[in-house]
């Protein structure tokens, strides 16, 4: 039997299916506030209808239709449009992200505590998906949207034989345009060399740190290596792919984001050498968490390496938006802000400082041209925008992980000041501003994407 959403025979139902749920249990074992879902006002239901879940400990305890001042009692409010909690119970919306985006309204509570639960607000869509559903506009019964079946690509086609020069046509290069701008940055911001780094006071800060603070400055530049090494070695498909379009620019430009990867891996591993010494970092894989694996040791490889037999518009998009947006956008960039701030307010280990202030000028200029292919792309074929949504509601969950998974060994007690909701809060407000722009130019034609500002470039 079908139940209407967010009726009293829906909610007891969706009551059982939280409590046969498993994952929830495991991803909700800390969580202790009461939940309000709030459908707003619709064509036959003029007042919404307010479900009020109470959550504790990974078990729903109750779940019931409930007025506006009870449900407003919860600790955590949140509400959306028919046609929003519609997209979330079948499937074609990711929950955070569209919590991220707007969709959902969080009328009450902390966004930082919710997006810390990332996984457990998963689940309990998952256990509302579970739930016979149809909704107040609907005469037939929804069912959950089917998954898309992944082809198997065909032998990409080479061309072997070159039959003209970009550079010597009439045209020449297009210097207005943004990568070409973003190349004739790289060449006069990013040409630094690692060797040149004076670790003489770092050698003396790192002794007087304690055991816990040089625990802690080994996890961030160990997780920050090993990120490195990936990036600089899984970009090489996209440059190869950019190519094969004939996107001279754009390949001038990749060309100063490879070097500028390979020397930040240069950088991070000269520090663990002649400040802490290779005879003192052990097997650092101990920090490297779940979430971090996923992302860095399998996402990220998986849909980059895809390009070398798929390059197509959909496939670029999936490797930028794990690469620019999550890896680079999500961790790189909210890291090293973090740790740059860390050692500054501690004044310490001066040349690691000078290392990662040189490094976030490149790896902002990375970001923006992520941002930009992304634009690229789904101007040119707006149906692309939900896959991009599609790979970002994937992906946020365990990339807010790896920030869990930083702070969770220290518990209270982290060896320098640094503030988890900060973390998330600098994160999830670059996401959201870089998510809204790419937004737009799904809406435009690509003659009216307007391109980044100078600042960007």
């Amino acid at each position: 039997m079908s139940h209407e959403v967010f009726s009293p025979a829906w909610a007891e139902v969706f009551r059982e299916q939280i409590n046969r749920n498993d994952e929830h249990r495991r991803a909700a074992a800390g969580w202790e506030h009461p939940v309000s879902l709030v459908l707003e006002p619709v064509a036959g239901i003029p007042d919404g209808r307010r479900l009020l879940l109470d959550l504790w400990h990974g078990e729903c305890r109750s779940a019931r239709v409930v007025d506006a001042a009870t449900a407003a009692t919860a600790d955590y409010v949140l509400s959306a449009s028919l046609d929003h909690w519609r997209q979330i119970f079948l499937g074609t919306s990711d929950p955070i992200l569209a919590l991220m985006q707007g969709r959902v309204k969080l009328q009450k509570g902390g966004m930082f505590a919710l997006a810390r639960s990332a996984g457990a607000a998963k689940q309990l869509v998952l256990s509302a998906r579970r739930v016979p559903t149809h909704f107040p506009d609907e005469t037939v019964p929804a069912v959950s949207a089917p998954l898309p079946v992944a082809s198997t690509p065909g032998p990409v086609a080479v061309n072997t034989t070159r039959t003209s020069f970009r550079s010597l046509e009439a045209r020449g290069f297009d210097r207005s345009s943004f990568p070409y701008r973003l190349f004739q940055r790289a060449k006069r911001d990013g040409v630094w060399n690692p060797s040149d780094i004076d670790f003489t006071r770092d050698r003396a800060d790192w002794q007087r740190l304690e055991p816990r603070q040089q625990d802690l400055v080994l996890r961030l530049t160990s997780l920050f290596q090993g990120g490195e090494e990936s990036v600089t070695e899984d970009i090489l498909p996209l440059l190869l792919a950019i190519s094969r379009e004939g996107r001279l620019e754009e390949e001038m430009y990749l060309t100063t984001f490879l070097f500028e990867e390979a020397k930040h891996m240069e950088f991070f591993r000269r520090f663990l050498d002649e400040v802490v010494g290779a005879e003192n970092l052990g097997d650092l894989s101990r920090f490297e968490s779940a979430p971090y694996r996923r992302i860095i040791c399998e996402e990220l490889p998986g849909a980059m390496r895809a390009l070398l037999h798929d390059p197509s518009p959909a496939a670029q998009l999936r490797a930028s938006a794990t690469y620019n947006l999550v890896v680079e956008g999500t961790l790189a960039e909210t890291g090293y802000r973090g740790y740059y701030a860390m050692l500054e307010s501690a004044d310490l280990l001066p040349g690691l400082r000078a290392g990662i202030g040189l490094l976030k000028r490149d790896e902002s200029r990375h970001i923006a041209y992520g941002v930009y292919l992304l634009e690229r792309l789904v101007a040119a074929d707006h149906a692309l925008w939900p896959e991009l949504e599609s790979r970002m509601g994937d992906l946020l969950e365990p990339a807010l992980g790896v920030v869990r998974s930083l702070f969770d060994p220290y518990g209270d007690r982290m060896p320098f000041p640094l503030d988890q909701d900060e973390f998330i809060g600098f994160a999830l407000s670059q996401f959201k501003s870089r998510m809204a722009r790419i937004e737009r130019a799904s809406r435009l034609a690509p003659h009216e994407l307007s391109g980044p500002g100078e600042d960007e470039a």
